[in-house]
């Protein structure tokens, strides 16, 4: 199913590539991509403010086209009035950790810079790790319920299980 909406939600649990997903339909369709990690995050790993985070993210309705990806679960609401399309990039378990700890391995390796300054550190690591499995199950009970609603409301849902679903769409969206 290629993509029809304008204002396109990837979600899914850490490790599955929402943000690979995301930036690649938005360089094939010329849209702004937002991470919701980028407007999460305040330099040295600090949280924002909510009301400041959820500003942002509302403000993604007047830029018009976009691509936006995370799994927050305080922008939901907002998020699932603005979306006119939701892709769930949903990977089993093993793959997520799998990648979760290749990514991470190679952010600490190579100190890449993710968001606002802040670059994975060794401390944190194991806990982000323990923490993705344990909220796995959360994250798929989450967007079961989300894909129930929108789709109550006729907003096309997409989800993509494996690695040839993903480069299915892909090979699509770049027609």
């Amino acid at each position: 199913m290629p993509l029809t909406g304008s204002r396109v939600w990837v979600v899914g649990p850490s490790g599955a590539g929402k943000s690979t997903v995301a930036r690649a339909l938005a360089e094939a369709h010329g849209v702004p991509h937002y991470e919701l990690d980028a407007m999460f995050w305040a330099p040295g790993w600090q949280r924002r403010p909510e009301h400041e985070f959820l500003a942002d993210v509302a403000a993604l309705d007047r830029s018009g086209h976009w691509i936006a990806d995370g799994q927050y679960g305080a922008a939901h609401p907002v998020l699932e009035v603005l979306a006119d399309t939701v892709v769930w990039v949903d990977p089993g378990r093993s793959v997520t950790t799998a990648r979760l700890l290749r990514r991470t391995l190679r952010r600490l390796r190579t100190r890449e810079e993710l968001w606002n300054g802040n670059r994975e550190r060794p401390g944190n690591a194991v806990g982000l790790l323990l923490w993705a499995h344990r909220e796995f199950p959360v994250v798929r009970r989450t967007n079961t319920a989300l894909f129930t609603r929108m789709r109550a409301r006729s907003v096309p849902c997409l989800r993509l299980r494996t690695a040839h679903d993903i480069q299915d769409l892909l090979r699509k969206e770049r027609v």
